[in-house]
């Protein structure tokens, strides 16, 4: 039986650049499904752009069974692509995705509303709405940084296929970008950071008279300035001298921002030289790795260089580093600049924070080899309008030519999370996933880990992995105190032996008794996650994607998802997490340990799930991915 979802387009303008729509979708009502999900995707010219349509009202009509998500959001149309112009129309059309169902193009009807603001409209009558739902909210309003304000923007029109679902949106004019503009973009910040060293060397210079009045101010005899009393005398002296520096200087005497002043001209000159630098040409065999998370190479992006390290004919290069501030140091910068100027291939395996200093050059191929696999947790555009998401104009991971997954049934999450379009997202699976298929690694792993740890041969081993919370590295924790080991272990009688493996974000350890220490370790900082599970009788976790890889040994897991709901409201998945995950979900250390002790982890749920989200069992992952990389060296 089809899945019967409609749609009413309750508002749709275009201003200059800004597309503002408001929708609300009708589909029959699942008490089971508690995130719905909707899609707008964008097409021009054989490129597409899938981005996340904000919901802002999810709610039940019980007298009809059904219920209406209403989707409200603000496109830049200038923005949806990267590094691409055309004057030929962008298409648009829905996806909607309700627990098990997905439909794309959903059908819609144009409100009356939409037809009355715009009279130039001519719609067949069978797809107008005369009693419009109107429980859409106010639009909102994308953040647009200010030097993309002052630039001339493309305005459009738009007029509607209904009987293809598709909304079609005009270009009236082009505009391409001058090479004045590019050039202001380099000598505005240089002369605004003269002038700022400027207005220093005068503060030094009108210091005595900053101090006076300053002093004169706090003790009451000249007026103060607009700040709150403090209760002491020297407290206040020394505020007003420091609202007349900070007046003077024009900026506050906080510590961001004298770095935002000292790093726009910084990334000016950056890109004047990668100008230069790129006037040279490429070298055709060179392949360099780059990563911001680790000193050496590993993940994914050395499972291929173990295939082509021994290539002679390949000039391999390297710009590795674990620090978080690391794209902040001149060298890694210098060097980064010069790599990514002249090499054929770049891969990296993460979020690579100086890819956005500059455009990357025709030419060059930068590959992607994500960490992690499958699609769990929602990341990148995808996460669009929420909290520590990112704006539709950040140039975040938008210039990859390749981003590899492990399944086509993921690409589309990837292309969307990633902001590519679809064809550069490629299926060849995951290269540190091949180990799974070797058993002689396995046996390998097994035999150091118990000749490291002979005492657990007695125990079956229960692996802790859960994610951390929090927006990203700065952030990240778990909350220890929802976990607690050693009650688990005594509840358990001591059949399992407990190995804790928090996400490498995560700082805060457990505390663990000597008594506990011989069967409950905390193995953090030590082993590849990876090589734990060929150990692992048991997986405990809550929204890690180490599932997928565990799935791959056919491990049973738990989900102790304490959390959960309060999960999806700020970070949410690509399905709903109650039909995904392979295993039994738990919500509180009593039901998890009564899973255990009467071994009911749901494990029925594993096979059907590691087919879904991996095309190739084949251990041969890491060759798909170094043929594509191989047969894009030394091309024009």
């Amino acid at each position: 039986m089809m899945f019967d979802a409609k749609m009413i387009i309750n508002k749709l303008a275009v201003e200059k650049n800004r597309l503002n729509i408001s929708v609300s979708i009708s589909c029959p009502f699942d008490m089971d499904v508690t995130s719905p999900k909707a899609k707008i995707i964008f097409e021009c010219d054989g490129k597409k752009r899938r981005l996340p349509f904000l919901i802002t009202n999810y709610f039940h009509q019980k007298q009809s069974g059904s219920c209406i998500v209403v989707c409200t959001y603000t496109f830049l149309l200038d923005k949806l692509f990267y590094n691409f112009e055309s004057d030929s129309d962008i298409k648009a059309h829905i996806d909607f995705y309700y627990g098990e169902h997905e439909v794309e193009f959903v059908p819609f009807l144009v409100s009356t509303n939409v037809i009355n603001n715009n009279p130039h409209l001519h719609i067949n009558e069978q797809y107008i709405e005369y009693e419009c739902f109107d429980g859409a909210a106010m639009f909102s309003r994308e953040e647009i940084e200010n030097d993309e304000t002052e630039e001339e923007s493309n305005n459009y029109s738009f007029s509607f296929d209904c009987a293809n679902s598709t909304i079609i949106i005009k270009r009236l004019n082009v505009y391409k970008k001058t090479t004045l503009v590019k050039r202001s973009k380099i000598v505005v910040p240089l002369i605004k950071f003269i002038f700022f060293l400027l207005r220093i060397a005068l503060a030094v210079v009108l210091s005595p008279y900053f101090l006076v009045d300053g002093f004169l101010a706090g003790i009451g005899i000249l007026p103060k300035r607009k700040t709150r009393t403090l209760d002491s005398l020297d407290r206040n002296v020394f505020v007003q001298i420091k609202v007349n520096f900070s007046s003077f200087l024009k900026t506050s005497f906080k510590k961001s921002n004298f770095k935002k002043n000292l790093r726009r001209p910084l990334i000016a000159v950056c890109r004047k030289y990668y100008e230069y630098l790129c006037k040279k040409p490429i070298v055709q065999n060179r392949v360099t790795f780059m990563s911001g998370r680790r000193d050496e190479l590993g993940g994914n992006p050395q499972f291929v260089y173990e295939l082509i390290k021994d290539r002679k004919d390949i000039d391999f290069q390297f710009l590795l580093f674990s620090d978080p501030s690391g794209h902040l140091k001149v060298k890694n910068m210098v060097k980064f600049l010069k790599l990514y100027s002249s090499s054929k291939v770049v891969i990296v395996d993460d979020y690579f924070r100086l890819l956005n200093l500059v455009d990357k050059r025709d030419g060059v191929k930068l590959f992607q080899l994500w960490h992690a696999c499958g699609a769990f947790k929602t990341f990148g555009f995808t996460r669009l309008g929420k909290k520590g998401g990112p704006k539709q104009t950040d140039p975040n991971h938008r210039m990859y030519d390749y981003a590899i997954v492990s399944s086509q049934e993921i690409a589309k999450h990837y292309a969307e999370g990633f902001g590519l379009s679809d064809e550069n997202v490629v299926a060849t699976g995951i290269p540190r996933t091949d180990i799974f298929m070797d058993k002689a690694y396995a046996e390998r792993v097994s035999t150091a880990f118990y000749e490291k740890h002979p005492q657990l041969k007695s125990k079956k081993i229960l692996l802790f992995a859960p994610t951390f919370r929090g927006n990203g590295q700065m952030s990240a924790f778990y909350p220890t105190s929802a976990f607690n080991p050693c009650e688990i272990y005594d509840a358990l009688g001591g059949e399992y032996a407990i190995i804790i493996k928090l996400h490498p974000f995560c700082k805060e350890r457990f505390f663990i008794p000597d008594e506990y220490k011989e069967y409950i370790i905390d193995l953090s900082e030590e082993d590849e996650l990876n090589d734990l599970l060929f150990v692992t009788d048991l997986l405990v976790t809550d929204y890690s994607s180490v599932i997928f890889e565990a799935s791959l040994l056919n491990i049973p897991m738990l989900f102790y998802a304490f959390d959960l709901y309060n999960y999806i409201s700020t970070r949410d998945f690509y399905y709903d997490f109650e039909g995904f995950v392979p295993g039994k979900i738990v919500f509180s250390e009593k039901e998890l340990c009564e899973s255990i002790l009467q071994n009911d982890f749901e494990k029925e749920k594993i096979d059907g799930f590691k087919t879904k989200f991996f095309d190739h069992l084949d251990g041969k992952s890491s060759q798909r991915v170094a043929d594509l990389i191989l047969s894009n060296v030394g091309e024009n």
